[in-house]
């Protein structure tokens, strides 16, 4: 058996080492992600979106196009909570939502 002085140390080291570790990089995809505010108006578009990262967009409805690297996720909600629609990398439609988030 162990000492429990040891086991403890360890545990501890492995905490700390966690804690201080640099989370991963979020990356900037490549592209723009095109929308619109009310079917007809002026597009709107989120250049070089950074992954991971929520996007309020307002109340976003009409044809949306996903030009990035890219999945993107849009959410019924401002905050990118909820169920999520699917919207792939290089896809085109006509979508209503007001948050989006771009995941690999």
């Amino acid at each position: 058996m162990r000492h429990p002085l040891r086991v403890l140390g360890s545990l501890a080291l492995a905490a700390l080492v966690t804690l201080t570790a640099p989370p991963p990089a979020a990356r900037a995809t490549t592209g723009t992600f095109v929308y619109h505010t009310r079917p007809g108006t002026v597009r709107h578009g989120l250049p070089d979106p950074v992954e991971g990262r929520c996007y309020a967009v307002g109340y976003a409805q009409g044809v949306t196009g996903n030009e990035t690297d890219l999945n993107a996720y849009l959410f019924d909600t401002p905050d990118c909570r909820g169920a999520a629609a699917y919207f792939p990398a290089g896809f085109y439609g006509v979508q209503a939502f007001q948050s989006v988030v771009f995941l690999h």
